[in-house]
């Protein structure tokens, strides 16, 4: 029996000995897992920033072309404008003309 006992004294020191051992290496492990995890966040963070910087510049981008093509567009109406204006003078002009013509060629022909 107290070769029982001085066995069992030996096994506890050596699960101690052990237990120990293995609380130091989740210790350890659980230290490295923060670090690798505030690393990935911290890439993560970086990440996310420049994903948002890129977004940024990109719609900065297409909002300065929609401002252009509209610019353009604009433009194209005003000179559209222009020259539907300038047709409408002469059709004017030409009708004011032929009643003109018109009106004499009766008043003419009223006085024959």
């Amino acid at each position: 029996m107290e070769a029982l006992l001085e066995k069992e004294g030996e096994v506890e020191n050596w699960n101690d000995d052990r237990l120990d051992e293995l609380s130091r290496r989740m210790d350890e492990s659980a230290k490295e897992i923060r670090e690798e995890m505030r690393d990935g966040f911290k890439e993560m963070r970086e990440g996310f920033d420049r994903l948002g910087r890129e977004m940024k510049e990109g719609f900065a981008q297409v909002d300065r072309k929609m401002e252009e093509g509209f610019l353009q567009t604009s433009q194209r109406i005003d000179g559209t404008n222009s020259r539907i204006d300038r047709l409408l003078q002469t059709l004017l002009i030409g009708a004011v003309g032929a009643l003109v013509t018109l009106g004499a060629t009766l008043l003419g022909a009223a006085a024959l």
